[in-house]
Formats: C-alpha cells, sequence, structure tokens
C-alpha cells in the first residue's frame, strides 16, 4: 500500500491506499484505487483540554469507543498505528501526566487508570532502551580502539619485517556481521512477542472497560 502524506495529519489506524482492478461483466479491467473511508471529526482531549479537528477513518471512531475516551485510544494504542499528528499527540498527553504528578483518574470523565500503568511501563521501556543504546555505543567505542590498536601494531609489524626483509604479516580482519538467517530470526522473535502484546493488550481493553463501567455505576449510585 501507499502512505500519503495526508495520512501523516490524521488517524488513519495504519489504514493504506489500496489499489487493483475493476473488472466489468465482459471482464474488462480498469485500475483504480480504493482510498479509506476517512471522515473530518472535531474530537475532545480531556488530559489537553483541546478540541482537536483532523481526518479520521471510521475504524478509529470505533476504536475510541471501544477504548471508552479518546484519551485512552490515543495512549494505549500501538505506536505504529500513529503516524504523524497521533504519535506528537500521544507524546503531548504523555508529557502533561508525567510533568504533572498530582493529575488522577478522578479528576477526569473518561481517562482510564490504565493510562497511568501505560505512562509508567512506557518510561521503564524508554530507559532499558537507553540503558541499552548506551551500552551499545560503549562496546562499539571498545571495538574502534582494538581494532585501531591491532591496525597501529599492524604497521608497526610491517615495517619491522620491511626492515628485516622478512615475510609481511596477513592485516587484521574484521569480525563479521549477522547473517542474513540471524536477522530472519530476529525478526520471527519481534514478530512473536508483537503477537502476544495485542493479545495483552485485548485483554487490557476489555478490564479496563469493564472497570469503567463499574466506576459509573458507583458515581451513579453516590449521587
Amino acid at each position: 500500500g501507499n502512505k500519503a502524506k495526508r495520512m501523516l495529519r490524521g488517524l488513519y489506524h495504519g489504514k493504506l491506499i489500496k489499489y487493483g482492478n475493476q473488472i466489468s461483466h465482459s471482464d474488462r479491467k480498469t485500475r483504480r484505487r480504493w482510498l479509506p473511508n476517512a471522515v473530518t471529526k472535531e474530537l475532545y482531549s480531556e488530559i489537553l483540554d483541546e478540541r482537536i479537528r483532523m481526518r479520521v477513518v471510521t475504524n478509529v471512531l470505533r476504536s475510541i469507543d471501544k477504548y471508552m475516551g479518546f484519551d485512552n485510544y490515543i495512549i494505549m494504542t500501538n505506536p505504529r498505528y500513529l503516524e504523524g499528528i497521533g504519535m506528537s499527540l500521544k507524546m503531548r498527553m504523555l508529557d502533561k501526566l508525567r510533568s504533572e504528578p498530582d493529575l488522577k483518574p478522578d479528576d477526569f470523565l473518561n481517562v482510564s487508570p490504565e493510562c497511568w500503568a501505560y505512562l509508567e511501563e512506557f518510561d521503564q521501556k524508554q530507559a532499558v532502551l537507553e540503558a541499552r543504546a548506551e551500552e551499545h555505543r560503549l562496546k562499539e567505542q571498545e571495538k574502534q580502539i582494538e581494532r585501531e590498536e591491532q591496525v597501529a601494531q599492524w604497521r608497526e609489524d610491517m615495517m619491522q619485517a620491511k626492515e628485516a626483509g622478512e615475510e609481511l604479516p596477513p592485516r587484521p580482519v574484521e569480525k563479521k556481521r549477522k547473517t542474513a538467517k540471524d536477522i530472519h530470526i530476529e525478526r520471527r522473535l519481534a514478530a512473536r512477542e508483537r503477537r502476544q502484546n495485542r493479545k495483552d493488550n485485548v485483554t487490557r481493553i476489555m478490564n479496563m472497560k469493564q472497570e469503567m463501567k463499574l466506576r459509573k455505576q458507583q458515581q451513579r449510585a453516590d449521587s
């Protein structure tokens, strides 16, 4: 599929432009394309306290109802379904919750406590990724220093061998990179992890929906 620029300015939940043939009764084929069923909507964010006008597909509107709130959908949806404005809103909401720790679920009408749990999990994952990136950088730096030392030693041995008229030493060989098989195995494991995350997300949504219903019933009983 084709990912148009306008998809970065709306919520399309991974829906792409599809291309194919329109076949008549006489079996005559005509090239055509199928656009996502997008509509212009004004959505309200309780966390940001803003009304946001954007293009959204009908699948997103159903997902918002399933998540029981626009903020819940933006925060808890997988980032690969939120391109452009979706990821921008997600990071703004997380920054708002992070910068104002006094905010609680009771301060909002349709914001689930799962959003705070997601923020904590998100920050933990980011810290792990940053630690891994720093560790990888240090290892690469050590390897680079080691390679430079090996090359410097090889050049010195070359000069000594030339002066003595001996056989020249072989140039140090760098370690091989990952093979295609290793990369394929890593991708398969990552796909398996994504499938498991989707299953966990469905379970979490069902629990959140039940919790929101109980909370609304309790609020009605108290009033």
